[in-house]
């Protein structure tokens, strides 16, 4: 049992150095399945911190503790509140939820194509970032525009923390996908140098190393899309 247990782990790993020999670069492949195994954590981490929300909006809506889960325009005006109105906006929850689809769409071409090699992936790349910061824009301008607060009830509470939450995890995402697409128009507008003593340890083909960091960034911005759609499915249409 015990040398079973002393197996390395699957895949490439750094090989055994003798003492005194100066430590080899990384296997890139060492990087890219850390990256991967890092993005599927990072999604399991978001659905535990998001389930608190869902928990939170069928638990308060089942009780309706006095009937102000979504108080009725009699009960808005006992309480000198009928300048309010509970009902999101639901023009801008549609573009909402369709910039936030299309902009996972967007990322997944992107990511096929430089899965193939393909140079043309930043367009798509470019095109889901813009989107995804098109659905926060279009959420922060519903957060303005709404008559309600987050003191105004137990929807409007859950509402607001749950989408503002949500806001700020796509925001940086967006900035994960921004890191790619910064890095490629770098590399592309200083092409990097062949590795030899004179110029010094550059990268020769940049690509291979910011696959699998795109990769990473697509699957989690794929994952908080559907939390995306879900939310809005929940706060917009039940």
């Amino acid at each position: 049992m015990a040398a079973e247990s002393e197996k390395p782990p699957l895949g490439m790993t750094m090989p055994p150095v003798p003492a005194g020999i100066e430590i080899p670069p990384e296997p890139a492949d060492v990087g890219a399945r850390t990256l991967s195994v890092a993005a599927r954590l990072l999604a399991g981490a978001t659905v535990f911190f998001f389930l608190a929300f869902v928990f939170a909006y069928f638990y308060l809506r089942s009780i309706d503790q006095n009937h102000f889960w979504l108080p009725s325009a009699p009960q808005l005006k006992e309480q000198n509140l009928i300048h309010i109105s509970l009902a999101p906006n639901q023009a801008l929850g549609g573009v909402f939820v369709a910039c936030l689809v299309l902009s996972v769409l967007a990322s997944i071409a992107a990511g096929r194509q430089m899965k193939q090699r393909s140079r043309s992936w930043l367009a798509p790349a470019t095109a889901a970032l813009v989107l995804g910061i098109g659905a926060v824009a279009a959420q922060c301008i519903e957060f303005v525009v709404q008559k309600f607060g987050p003191t105004d009830g137990a929807f409007a509470s859950v509402f607001c923390a749950w989408l503002g939450f949500y806001l700020i995890a796509v925001m940086a995402t967006m900035y994960w996908l921004e890191t790619q697409i910064a890095t490629e128009l770098r590399a592309r507008r200083v092409p990097a140098r062949e590795l030899d003593e004179e110029t010094g340890a550059d990268i020769a083909d940049p690509d291979r190393l910011i696959a699998p960091a795109l990769d990473a960034a697509v699957f989690y911005w794929s994952f908080l899309g559907i939390v995306g759609v879900l939310t809005y499915v929940t706060l917009y249409l039940l």
